[in-house]
């Protein structure tokens, strides 16, 4: 793919990201619903992450040594 055409593209991609950015500031700003931001303003609870498989529990770094 030619250099031109790479530059093109991702800079079409930063100017969407920027794009969705100053549109969420902006709502938010607004008082308006905003995805920016929002874990933050209204603090991130636990409830919310359910786990899925079997529960992991860390060892010490003293009981991984092998007994001789």
């Amino acid at each position: 793919m030619a250099g031109i055409v790479q530059n093109i593209i991702a800079l079409g991609l930063v100017a969407v990201c920027l794009t969705w950015a100053a549109r969420q500031a902006y709502k938010s700003l607004n008082g308006k619903r905003s995805k920016l931001g929002s874990c933050c303003q209204k603090g991130c609870s636990a409830g919310e992450a359910k786990p899925i498989g079997e529960k992991v529990h860390f060892l010490p770094s003293d009981m991984l040594k092998r007994r001789n």
